[in-house]
């Protein structure tokens, strides 16, 4: 495509030597850039693209686009974006180098402070088997074509996002399910995106180091909404506190008036079950992923897939084989009598969540092992101190993701939201942890190991080591004599 073709939407200015010159692809890591390569400059958190201009035009970059006037290189390949943001022209130039392939299948976005990742996996399971395939984006990882694609990021970069949604068109896939991040709708990754369906989960406290504040976070959220296409649809979750009213929007919830109105709800270690109204009856659902908070996910999901153009009775046959997401209330299984769950819950609303619903499926004790990540939002620290003593008989704190924090100066932290009456027990090493808590455990426990998930790694100062909490509770108890595969 040519430069100026490329930049017609844009502010930038494109001098004729080189408006002609044909792009091959874009990038903002300047260790990618190749002959033939745009380089979009961007001032990250940690770095800023400014600084390796003359390094990607070394590398053969037809141009550079940056946000600021540039001295010493020549200005015909310097091409200055007067709007200033380039990570919303990134956004727009992706979808102009990728053909806008959100255009060409059914797309969902969803967002929320927990829930999406559940609420996504449910739906694309839905699709896939009413045979529609659907490709993914999101936390656990993305899949493309049936190809998966390894994840840093829940959502990742404007850029990535138009690749890997071309490529599920170029492979098949009639449609996407897409879990969208705050950051992401703060930093324009999705700017440019449209979607037939915008789901809003739930809001609570997460990220605020980031965001600053309650109400920032929730607006960063709420934009998500107006990426709906022009016929699309809006669902909101009215099941937890602090829901967005939105115009024109369907509901799902509890509340009598919601489009899609849950009662009845039973769970067991097996697995929920509940019954879903709407004005076209009532429909029993089942679900093998235990836990409330699936009940409300796979509601969630067989809303978007109704809007979407499956039946509500193809779209509830479905759940019922769904077994769950990798480090979603995951069950490690060795033969022993008592529960061990792996989940994803960081956040204090998620914790809190799970540990409800561990406390209703215990028959004697409910033990957590949880711990927060380091330069991450330290004010929900001490309220999932405060969280794990009041709903669990047994706490172990320990390290998460300490990143570039002391993993010590984290657990104060959480020890701080503590009353002097209860006494956790604080052991730093995660592995330790894990093993203390599932040896403490007898027949009829519940034991919860929060805060990883899926993740296979624990991030210590900038480095990622393997660790996998899954993996840990299985060497736990084939020590202990169950037969675990390890």
């Amino acid at each position: 495509m040519k430069l100026k073709e490329l930049l017609l939407t844009t502010e930038v200015t494109v001098p004729s030597v080189v408006a002609d010159e044909n792009v091959t692809m874009i990038t903002l890591d300047s260790r990618k850039v190749s002959p033939g390569s745009l380089f979009v400059a961007i001032k990250g958190f940690s770095s800023d693209g400014h600084s390796f201009i003359q390094k990607a035009l070394d590398a053969g970059a037809v141009a550079v686009v940056t946000e600021r006037s540039v001295s010493g290189i020549d200005p015909t390949l310097i091409l200055v974006n007067k709007a200033g943001d380039n990570r919303e022209l990134l956004s727009r130039i992706s979808a102009v180098f990728f053909s806008s392939p959100w255009k060409e299948m059914k797309t969902v976005g969803i967002t929320g402070t927990n829930g999406k990742t559940s609420t996504a996996h449910i739906l694309r399971w839905i699709m896939e088997k009413r045979g529609i395939q659907t490709g993914i984006m999101g936390t656990v990882g993305h899949i493309a074509g049936g190809k998966e694609i390894p994840a840093s990021v829940t959502t990742p970069d404007s850029l990535d996002v138009a690749r890997y949604m071309r490529l599920m068109v170029d492979s098949g896939d009639r449609s996407c399910v897409m879990e969208v991040s705050s950051h992401a709708l703060a930093l324009c990754r999705v700017k440019s995106v449209r979607f037939d369906v915008t789901l809003f989960t739930n809001i609570s406290q997460d990220h605020l180091d980031f965001h600053s504040t309650m109400e920032e976070y929730l607006n960063s959220k709420k934009k998500i909404f107006s990426l709906t296409k022009q016929d699309g649809v809006k669902i909101v979750g009215t099941y937890s506190p602090g829901w967005p009213l939105v115009k024109d929007a369907i509901t799902f919830g509890e509340r009598a008036g919601d489009t899609y109105r849950i009662r009845n709800i039973s769970v067991e270690l097996s697995g929920s079950s509940f019954l879903l109204c709407t004005e076209d009856g009532e429909f029993p659902v089942t679900v093998q992923a235990p836990g409330r908070f699936n009940v409300y996910n796979a509601a969630g999901a067989i809303a978007a897939a109704v809007q979407l153009g499956v039946s509500i009775e193809e779209a509830v046959q479905a759940v019922r084989s769904f077994s769950g997401v990798p480090g979603r209330m995951e069950r490690v299984n060795c033969g022993q009598k008592y529960l061990v769950a792996v989940d994803y819950a960081h956040t204090p609303d998620a914790l809190e969540r799970v540990l409800k619903q561990g406390s209703l499926l215990a028959e004697n004790k409910l033990i957590v092992v949880f711990g927060c990540g380091g330069d991450r939002d330290n004010r929900k620290r001490p309220l999932m101190g405060r969280i794990a003593v009041d709903n669990a008989d047994l706490v172990f704190v320990t390290s998460d993701n300490p990143r570039t924090e002391d993993p010590s100066a984290i657990i104060t932290d959480i020890l701080a939201g503590i009353q002097e009456k209860y006494n956790p027990v604080v052991e730093q090493d995660r592995a330790t942890a894990i093993r203390s808590a599932i040896n403490a455990a007898a027949e009829g426990d519940v034991v919860i190991i929060a805060g990883k998930g899926h993740e296979d790694y624990q991030i210590l100062g900038v480095e990622k080591v393997h660790f996998d909490d899954r993996e840990q509770a299985r060497i736990a108890l084939a020590d202990m004599g169950y037969t675990c595969a390890l």
